[in-house]
Order: C-alpha cells, then sequence, then structure tokens
C-alpha cells in the first residue's frame, strides 16, 4: 500500500486538461514561427524602414471602351475618331501615336470611350485687349564720334525754312535757218513795241470751202454688254475666335438634334459651290466613312472640326489650307437621291449645333 502510494506521489506526472502533451512538435513549430515573426516586425521598427508601400498597378490614361479598328487605306485619325464619335486626342494619345499622320494600314488601334476627352485649353477671346501698350521704344545709341548736347529748358529753337533757288532756264539750241519761239511776256511788264504805219495786217483765212471733204470721223464703238451685278458679301459671325460662314446657299431641311441628326442638311441644286465654314486645315478628303459620301473634314484648331458631306466633287486634299468661304466642294446627292449638304460641326469631338456658331 505504501509502495503504491509512494509511486503516485514520486516523479510520475499528471497529463495537462485539455489532454495536449508539453512537448507537443506542432505547438512548438508554431511557436517558433510567431516568435520569429514577432522579432522581424521588431527588426523592421528598430531600422526606421517602417512597413514597406504596397505599389497599386498602373492604370491606362484613357479607359479603353473594348472595341478595335483595323486602320484601311485612307483612313486618319481624324476619320477614324469621326466614326466612333469620339475626340482624336483621345484616340491618338490612348494608343500612343505622337503624329497623327503616322498610322498605317492594317494597324490595329484601341478606340477610347466616346466621353474621353483631352483637357482643353481655354479658347481665345476674339476681343481685342482693351490695355493700351506700354512697351517703351528706346532710342538707338549715338555713334562714337557724335556729341549729344542736352537743350535747356529755356533755349528756344526756329526753324525757318530756306527759299529755293529759282531753276536758272535752260537755252534751247539754235538751229540754222529756223526761228526760235519767243518766250511768253506778260504785258504788265515790258511794254508793247510801238506799230510802224507801213505794218499791214495779214489778211483773214476764210473757212474751207463747203465743197472741201470733212475729215473722217471714228465710228462709235459698240457697247459692251453689262456683267451681271456682283453679289453681296456673305455674312459673317465671330464664334470661339473664328469669322463664321455659310457653308452653302439653300433651305435647311434637316435641324440639328431633330431624329438623331447630328448637324445641318442644306437643299440646293445640283454641283452647287459649297464654301469652307471658316479657315482651317483639310485632315480628311475621300470616302472612306459609310453615310458621308464624298467627305471633308476641315481643323480649325485643336477642339473644332467641321464635315462637309455629299459632295459631288472636292477641291482640295488632305493638308491644304483653306480660307473661311473658300470654294472647297460642289453639292451632291444624298443615298436617298437628294441634293443636299450634310454639315456638321463638332467640339471635343462630340457634335455641337452648328447654328451655334454660324450667322
Amino acid at each position: 500500500m505504501s509502495a503504491r502510494s509512494g509511486l503516485r506521489g514520486g516523479s510520475r506526472r499528471r497529463p495537462p486538461r485539455d489532454g495536449s502533451r508539453p512537448d507537443d512538435p506542432v505547438k512548438v513549430l508554431c511557436l517558433l514561427v510567431v516568435l520569429s515573426g514577432l522579432s522581424g516586425l521588431a527588426a523592421g521598427c528598430g531600422g526606421g524602414g517602417g512597413l514597406a508601400p504596397v505599389e497599386s498597378p498602373a492604370s491606362p490614361l484613357i479607359p479603353g471602351s473594348g472595341r478595335e479598328h483595323v486602320v484601311g487605306k485612307g483612313d486618319t485619325v481624324y476619320s477614324i475618331a469621326w466614326r466612333y464619335g469620339v475626340d482624336y486626342r483621345a484616340l491618338a494619345r490612348f494608343n500612343e501615336i505622337p503624329d497623327p499622320s503616322t498610322i498605317r494600314p492594317g494597324q490595329r488601334l484601341l478606340i477610347p470611350e466616346p466621353g474621353d476627352v483631352v483637357p482643353p485649353d481655354p479658347e481665345p477671346d476674339p476681343r481685342p485687349d482693351p490695355r493700351p501698350n506700354t512697351a517703351t521704344t528706346q532710342a538707338p545709341a549715338p555713334a562714337d564720334d557724335v556729341r549729344v548736347r542736352p537743350i535747356g529748358a529755356q533755349t528756344a529753337l526756329a526753324l525757318e525754312p530756306l527759299p529755293s533757288p529759282a531753276p536758272a532756264p535752260t537755252p534751247a539750241a539754235k538751229v540754222p535757218g529756223q526761228s526760235l519761239p519767243e518766250a511768253p511776256v506778260s504785258p504788265s511788264t515790258v511794254p508793247a513795241p510801238p506799230v510802224s504805219p507801213s505794218t499791214v495786217p495779214a489778211p483773214p483765212v476764210s473757212p474751207p470751202a463747203a465743197s472741201e471733204t470733212p475729215a473722217a470721223q471714228p465710228a462709235p464703238a459698240s457697247k459692251a454688254p453689262s456683267s451681271p451685278p456682283a453679289e453681296p458679301p456673305a455674312a459673317t459671325r465671330v464664334a470661339a475666335g473664328l469669322r463664321w460662314s455659310r457653308p452653302a446657299k439653300g433651305k435647311v431641311i434637316g435641324s440639328y438634334g431633330r431624329g438623331g441628326n447630328k448637324g445641318l442638311d442644306i437643299a440646293g441644286t445640283f454641283e452647287q459651290p459649297v464654301h469652307a465654314a471658316s479657315r482651317g486645315k483639310v485632315v480628311y478628303a475621300g470616302s472612306g466613312l459609310v453615310g458621308y459620301g464624298n467627305l471633308i473634314i476641315v481643323k480649325h484648331n485643336d477642339r473644332l472640326l467641321s464635315a462637309y458631306a455629299h459632295n459631288e466633287s472636292l477641291y482640295v486634299k488632305e493638308g491644304d489650307d483653306v480660307t473661311g468661304g473658300q470654294h472647297i466642294a460642289d453639292m451632291g446627292r444624298s443615298a436617298k437621291g437628294r441634293t443636299m449638304l450634310h454639315f456638321e460641326i463638332r467640339r471635343d469631338g462630340k457634335p455641337v449645333d452648328p447654328l451655334q456658331f454660324l450667322p
């Protein structure tokens, strides 16, 4: 009985209540991992470096719409942007195109969202600056051999014009056997010579006889046909720092916004002249855009473009500079067979009402 109690009260240890053993290798390994992590954190804090920043993935400048366009023959950045209704600057920047004229057929371009635009520059104020020019003009420095003496306040300069000498008469050369005509003499300065009684006045010259033939008179010139009166200058209007005029004469048969119209439809006669609405540069001239026929796109500044569609003939090409009112095309027919001009103005790639600019 005592031996059993001795064994019970001896070196035998009781197991923990949770049933685990103190030398469990799994718990020891977890403990070592926790301790090593704490030591690394303490070392980082002691070094002053802190936690490393988390880098976010780089995002594109302009989010893409998922659409892709394969450049075809005759395509330009401006025509592609016009087709998809986006800003040409956003299209060029999204595809990393430094020069819009460097695209080539077969190249694949990603189309940005229609609402993505490049931050616009402020439009110029068409009004003149009322502030006077305060720039001073400096007089040129005197030469080294010239002495400049200031004029006193009481010194007066009186400049009188010198009388110009009378030109000396040029004696005429006398030809033998010919009398020289005498210069006219004023009767108030030279007395008249006395009349000799032997002087006989010359007989009066009789008029020509009636039988003599009078000199032939030139025939009156025929009256030239009168030219048509010149047309009065077209009305203009200044908007967005540019002077605008109507691109063609005629009745507006389709207004902006009606039925989804992105511009104006102007009715006219076949092959009627079409004029540039304002000065600019031709950035597209061709028939590659479906629904526009023979199309001309003019770039007026970095934000404003204008388009002239359904032309019969084109008189400008890509890269030409045009002036306001210049004859650039002849009016043609639309796909429905109606003689008309479709005219659009876009700002930052978005259609706007042309009547905001036209007179």
